[in-house]
């Protein structure tokens, strides 16, 4: 989503001592609701998809109701509003609720008196609770922002301890948000990104454990280099790929070893000059990059992948399923380098979850748990038994089967709901297994789980490997293993996918079709021997059509690919053109396409007729 932030006007109850924002007065042609409604269509017109109002305060406005209105017919899919929340009762709530309020974004920077010093608003603190609690009660999402001055170094990390106390469970909230302002009217206020890194992690180290997620503002820092235990902490950065460079920015000698500086606009002058250069750590390892690649915001990234609709072929010829992979979390146990999946993003909330499977359930999806990992989340089994009282369809658990040892676990999930387990596992020995998850012991640890569900459940079993360069040449070798061990597991194909800004584009990962497709063959052949069903082939994740072989194809029902389904990320080569199966083919990912082009396409002609009889 492309997000736009409005300003409402610059007026606010409040007078925080750090606000450069602020006005005593406001321009009436700037502020009248005509004026804010012209803005609004303005930005809509010029794409932008979700629409922040921000200020001053918003909530002093009259027409606030009738601006967010006014904003989702015309087409936003997001309003948000920023705000202190003190001007909110239950009834107002309601009525933002009403208009179609998406999230209300509030400023709590600190708690109780520290945070009435800091707004200079007596009695603010107390009001701001109270808004919040009215937000939530009408239904509006509410996320926390907080700053890192001076007078906030200390009171921020201690401050998710109170809003636990307050508030309760912490997952309700849709994250805190910290920004470090660069100028304020009391220059004493302002911290250095060093210093104010050192107060993120200790906030982040406060706020995990409490199920609160910390990022940091996409306009603000410090930049993640700042960070030198990165990898051990959970804060989100928005570091979207190819990003514009900030004004009054400047990347340092140390950021041309960074991985990120494509995306980053490295440090403020005015930082720069009001404190010494900071000793920067360049990301450099390529899980790290994978955890700062956002195409947008974090809570955009969120909404991006929480669902993905597939279309999925059963074998045995019926007609094409609906499915909605739903991504229960989106932390895992595991690091496969190609996966697409943005580990890194916070946990969606509960409800968020259980508005989606029953959603999806009454729209006759076939219903996919997940992640992620989707057995690290502690609900699993209440999603799942949701989906099976709303739903009669297939209920899919992808998982890469680790917890799966717990033998409680695996008939408790067959006896909530689940039909079909959807396992990765990308090796027959823990040399190459290990290798591609780069979890050493993985591979013990899911053949032991694997072990248990074939033993103590009955819930049919398809295990997934990816192809790639580091396994394809074991892929014979597979098949014959799994046959012995789960003589009733099926084997689904996958080709890695070069698919999303978290993949590396290297020919070590993603390695051409030539170099697969021996291994491929002598795999299909060992399974026909052994009487192994292996599918996937012509899914998005599988190999274009015109390479598979042509007694595989001949036993898909093949159906034509809806146009736009792929999003875009498909291209034809020079070779589909006259194919007879262009339309039933995806082609090959555009990211396959720029690192091996698109020769090894062949065209597939439609069968010769048998000659008529005489």
């Amino acid at each position: 989503m492309r997000t736009q932030r409005i300003d409402t006007h610059f007026a606010c109850n409040q007078g925080c001592t750090y606000c450069v924002k602020r006005r005593a007065h406001d321009d009436p042609a700037y502020a009248s609701g005509a004026a804010v409604r012209a803005r609004i269509d303005t930005a809509l017109a010029q794409g932008a998809t979700e629409l922040t109002f921000s200020g001053g305060e918003p909530g002093m406005r009259r027409d606030l109701s009738d601006l967010v209105r006014h904003a989702k017919l015309g087409g936003a899919a997001v309003v948000r509003i920023e705000t202190n929340a003190t001007l909110f009762d239950n009834a107002r709530a309601v009525a933002l609720r009403a208009a179609g309020l998406d999230v209300a974004r509030v400023n709590l920077t600190a708690w109780g008196e520290a945070l009435d010093r800091l707004t200079r608003d007596p009695g603010g603190f107390q009001r701001t609770l109270h808004g919040i609690e009215a937000l939530q009660a009408a239904g509006v999402p509410v996320e926390l922002l907080a700053v890192v001055v001076r007078s906030t170094v200390a009171a921020l990390p201690v401050l998710p301890a109170h809003l636990a106390q307050r508030l309760g469970d912490l997952r309700d909230l849709g994250g805190l948000e910290v920004q470090v302002p660069v100028e304020s009217p009391d220059p004493a206020e302002l911290v250095s990104y060093a210093e104010a890194a050192a107060v993120l992690v200790a906030l982040d180290k406060s706020a995990r454990p409490l199920g609160l997620s910390v990022r940091v503002a996409p306009d603000s820092g410090p930049p993640p280099c700042l960070f030198p235990q990165l990898a051990t902490t959970g804060l989100h950065f928005s570091l979207t790929p190819g990003a514009r460079r900030r004004p009054g920015h400047r990347q340092l000698e140390a950021c041309e070893a960074c991985q990120m500086r494509d995306r980053c606009s490295g440090l403020p002058e005015v930082q720069l000059t009001r404190f010494t250069a900071p000793t920067l750590a360049p990301i450099v390892q390529d899980r790290l990059r994978r955890r700062l690649s956002v195409v947008s915001t974090v809570q955009a990234q969120v909404d991006r992948e929480f669902v993905q609709v597939n279309r999925a072929q059963p074998d045995d010829g019926s007609p094409v399923e609906i499915e909605h992979l739903i991504r229960v979390q989106f932390h895992c146990n595991q690091a496969c380098r190609f996966c697409f999946v943005s580990t890194h993003l916070p946990t969606p909330d509960d409800a968020r979850i259980e508005r989606q499977v029953v959603a999806s359930a009454q729209q006759g999806a076939c219903l996919v748990f997940t992640g992620g990992e989707p057995t690290l989340h502690p609900r699993l089994l209440d999603f799942v038994r949701l989906a099976r009282a709303h739903s009669l369809r297939r209920i899919t658990l992808q998982s890469n089967a680790i917890r799966l040892a717990d033998p409680a676990l695996a008939v408790a999930l067959e006896q909530a709901g689940v039909t079909e387990l959807f396992v990765s596992l990308h090796g027959c020995t823990a040399e190459v297994s290990d290798a591609v998850t780069e979890t050493p012991g993985s591979f013990a640890q899911t053949v032991a789980g694997l072990d248990t569900v074939h033993r103590v459940s009955t819930v049919p079993l398809l295990l997934n490997f990816v192809l790639c360069g580091k396994n394809h040449w074991q892929l014979p070798a597979h098949v014959r293993w799994l046959h012995a061990r789960w003589p009733r597991a099926r084997l689904n194909l996958s080709f890695v996918a070069p698919s999303s800004d978290v993949v590396p584009r290297e020919s070590e990962l993603v390695p051409r079709y030539a170099d697969v497709l021996p291994d491929v063959v002598e795999a299909l052949k060992v399974a026909t021997e052994l009487g192994v069903d292996v599918v996937g082939f012509e899914s998005m994740c599988g190999l274009p059509l015109c390479l598979v072989p042509a007694d595989v194809v001949r036993h898909f029902r093949l159906d034509a690919i809806p146009p736009g389904y792929d999003a875009g990320e498909f291209v034809r080569g020079q070779a589909c053109d006259g194919c007879d199966l262009v339309t039933r083919c995806f082609g090959l990912r555009r990211g396959y396409l720029a690192l091996h082009g698109d020769g090894e396409l062949r065209r597939v002609s439609p069968p010769t007729p048998p000659p008529a009889e005489r």
